[in-house]
């Protein structure tokens, strides 16, 4: 049980980090500044790309997920020992290839001017071809517990995520200026690394 819900809670802290980033939540609010979206277009419009990005993650996540159950049926509890350690070294790539993430800035999107719903498109296909990869190590190593652990992840990184993206799209678009955006942006490998070295060390552990 602790193991699992070192899982469950490495997941959420991922989810939150990500969605930190702000090329998933940056381009969004400038667009719309430029655009002169209304609030509610602003929320619709975010609440789609936050949704193509949380489904490409959770597909990819169930599909790993499932080889980690059948990992399981075939090698037995120690699948989830071996999880547990390509934890740790999935966490130690992560934080040694710490290569940031680039966004748009609001200067960048002023020159153009798109329908909205090409705009709505490009957003939603953007986050879609973008997916966690960071969390999927989770998922692979939930598989090793029962696909139900893995449908709960799932939904913890989607209420995260989406919540996240959304609320951070809200703030921007009313001129809240965003702390710590920058440092997540050159250091997020490196605090997902972390995060899935802990969850690795713990699951080792307590499995």
């Amino acid at each position: 049980m602790p193991a699992m819900l070192s899982l469950i809670t490495g997941t959420a802290l991922l989810a939150i980090v990500h969605a930190l980033i702000p090329n998933h939540w940056l381009p969004l609010v400038a667009v719309a500044r430029a655009e002169g979206w209304r609030p509610r277009e602003v929320n619709l419009v975010t609440f789609f790309a936050a949704l193509a990005h949380v489904l490409s993650t959770v597909a990819l996540g169930l599909v790993l997920g499932l080889i980690g159950q059948e990992l399981r049926d075939q090698y037995g509890s120690a699948v989830g020992m071996v999880g547990s350690v390509l934890l740790i070294v999935f966490g130690l790539i992560y934080y040694t290839v710490n290569l940031p993430h680039h966004h748009h800035a609001k200067n960048d999107v002023d020159g153009y001017r798109r329908s909205k719903g090409r705009w709505v498109m490009l957003f939603v296909l953007l986050m879609f071809l973008s997916p966690c990869l960071e969390v999927e190590s989770l998922f692979l190593s939930a598989g090793a517990y029962g696909m139900q652990l893995v449908t709960l992840l799932s939904i913890v990184y989607a209420v995260v995520s989406i919540s996240g993206i959304m609320v951070l799209v809200h703030l921007g678009s009313r001129g809240v200026k965003l702390l710590g955006g920058h440092f997540i942006e050159h250091n997020e490998k490196r605090i997902s690394g972390v995060v899935l070295i802990l969850v690795g060390i713990i699951s080792f552990f307590l499995h």
